[in-house]
């Protein structure tokens, strides 16, 4: 029994390659970042003639809507995983219940 053979389309890397959706929510969870980063780092700046600490505050504040993006996005590209990971799997069964089949069909 080989479940693991050449013609196996996820045993070739194919399983790397990456939708357009998923390559556009990469490039989306990269400028959410720069608007965590750059919203802290601005109201930081802003805000610093009041004091470190309201400023310190304000940074967090700022930083809170790109955070909340790139959580976001982490959970739409962890879904992609998943999906991407049942597939493979779903495809190696079905190839052991064919194997199990074929061997039980042997053996009657």
């Amino acid at each position: 029994m080989r479940f693991y053979s050449k013609k196996n389309h996820y045993s070739n890397g194919a399983s790397l390659r990456r939708t357009i959706a998923e390559i556009v929510i990469n490039f989306l969870l990269g400028a959410a970042w720069a608007l965590a980063l750059l919203g802290a780092v601005y109201l930081f700046w802003t805000f610093l003639p009041f004091g470190f600490l309201i400023a310190l505050m304000a940074s967090v504040l700022g930083s809170l809507f790109g955070l909340f993006l790139v959580i976001f996005l982490e959970l739409a590209t962890l879904q992609f995983e998943k999906h991407r990971e049942l597939k493979r799997q779903t495809h190696l069964l079905e190839t052991i219940r064919k194997e199990l089949r074929d061997s039980q069909v042997r053996d009657n």
